[in-house]
């Protein structure tokens, strides 16, 4: 068994409907948190600023059509249980965070969630985007087993995955609770300490000196800075 994940092979139907069914039990609960009765009943607390409760209602369903769109529209490799696994609770971690922290806020959504929801927009269009151009790029036979480098993927080599960082940035502004910002952090830092070196070397391993000249000049994630 190979531990290249990024290598891995197989439609792994099962897995992708665990997450699916991972992501709408996890966003149910978001949305009965912060449009239903979630808070009086979990909480000693009211429900928070409408608006707010409003847009990341919206933000988490917006999340979770992306995630069903990757998994299974731009994800072409196996995911295997143990990462099907990792990756449940964790969405059900982020949702009910993201819920009660935003939902139970009674500020007003001033300029700071505004600045968030453009955040969470801005991260949301850099991930899909990515995902989708280099897809279109990868289905032209004349482009089978070549390395995409256009695009976004011009100024970093993960800018999908900086698309994450800045959306899940974005949310955590928009809750108005610094605790929020442990999220983008942790998948910050998994993306630095496991993610990208795991990645990069299967993409060393599958296109050689294609990918290792592409490399020398693009940096991992934060364009001109790392």
């Amino acid at each position: 068994m190979t531990t290249d994940i990024y290598a891995a092979e197989g439609r792994s139907l099962p897995q992708r409907v665990l997450l699916t069914a991972a992501g709408g039990v996890s966003l149910g609960l978001a949305w009965w948190i912060l449009l239903g009765t979630g808070i009086e009943r979990l909480t000693p607390w009211r429900a928070g600023n409408e608006s707010r409760r409003i847009c990341l209602a919206v933000a988490l369903t917006i999340y979770l059509l992306r995630l069903l769109a990757t998994q299974f529209v731009f994800l072409k490799r196996a995911v295997g249980w143990g990462e099907a696994g990792a990756i449940a609770p964790w969405l059900l971690l982020l949702y009910v965070a993201y819920a009660l922290a935003g939902g139970t806020n009674s500020a007003a959504a001033g300029v700071a969630a505004v600045g968030g929801g453009i955040l969470f927009v801005l991260g949301s269009w850099m991930n899909s985007y990515a995902e989708l151009a280099r897809d279109r790029w990868k289905r032209r036979p004349g482009n089978r087993g070549k390395l995409y480098t256009l695009g976004l993927f011009r100024y970093a080599r993960h800018p999908n995955y900086l698309g994450d960082v800045i959306s899940f940035t974005g949310l955590s502004v928009l809750t108005g609770r610094w605790e929020t910002t442990f999220i983008p952090l942790a998948i910050l830092a998994g993306f630095i300490l496991v993610n990208i070196p795991m990645l990069d070397a299967h993409l060393h391993d599958h296109y050689g000196a294609a990918f290792d000249e592409y490399a020398m000049r693009t940096r991992k994630l934060i364009p001109f800075v790392y």
